[in-house]
């Protein structure tokens, strides 16, 4: 038996709302990044694909000793290897200033199996133990990040912060939250160290996420 629907009415399914739209906008406007300097980024061509620490030193492409030389192929630190965080690749939503080579990421990576983002931010602002939890439980899988921004980006005071806007207001919110923490008062401070959250990619990330690479602005022709 068909279905009846009033004249004029639309089903729920096929209704636009505000989500939907914002969710929309999202995508649209998403980018990944995983900045390295050229002669690390060498290194990734040879390979195929980006390394985290762990699996350079599995494949023997770097020595234990070297590890914190200035010239390593890792950016890593012991606090992250003492958590397990040298297992991951990083990257982030906007260019995070950490090398003259700029690849850009497709958001499809999100839906590799065991990537996951820390909604939190950079964990090692999160150095007691109240702020390990939290930056462990705000730890989410990679695939569910999209429809997470549909429910954080409201909440913030402008959502244009998340995809780079720094304004006075901006500034002046972040002084606050600095002292509120100092006061046992972390919540302004989580909500704008959302704004950078880590994007964590388990083991390696293959050449094929790679959409655009930039050297010193400069766009690279072709990916090898």
């Amino acid at each position: 038996m068909k279905e009846d629907i009033q004249p004029g009415f639309i089903p729920s399914k096929d209704i636009e709302t505000p989500e939907n739209r914002l969710e929309k906008e999202i995508r649209q406007r998403l980018k990944l990044y995983h900045q390295t300097t050229k002669n690390k980024w060498e290194l990734i061509k040879r390979t195929g694909e980006i390394l985290s620490e762990s699996e350079l030193l599995a494949r023997g492409l770097i020595k234990p000793e070297k590890l914190d030389d200035i010239d390593s192929p890792t950016n890593t630190g012991e606090f992250d290897r003492e958590v397990g965080r040298d297992q991951y690749v990083f990257a982030s939503h906007l260019p995070a200033g950490y090398g003259n080579v700029l690849l850009e990421i497709s958001p499809e990576a999100l839906n590799i199996p065991e990537a996951k983002v820390a909604t939190a931010g950079e964990f090692l602002l999160f150095a007691d133990e109240k702020g390990r939890k939290f930056h462990q439980d705000s730890t989410i899988p990679a695939s569910q990040f999209i429809k997470y921004l549909v429910t954080f980006l409201p909440k913030l005071p402008d959502a244009e912060w998340f995809w780079g806007k720094n304004d006075q207001e901006r500034s002046r919110l972040l002084g606050q939250a600095l002292m509120e923490q100092d006061s046992d008062k972390p919540e302004l401070f989580r909500q704008l160290r959302g704004l950078h959250p880590e994007i964590m990619f388990p083991k390696s990330l293959p050449l094929k996420f790679i959409k655009n690479v930039t050297i010193d602005g400069e766009p690279e022709s072709t990916l090898i």
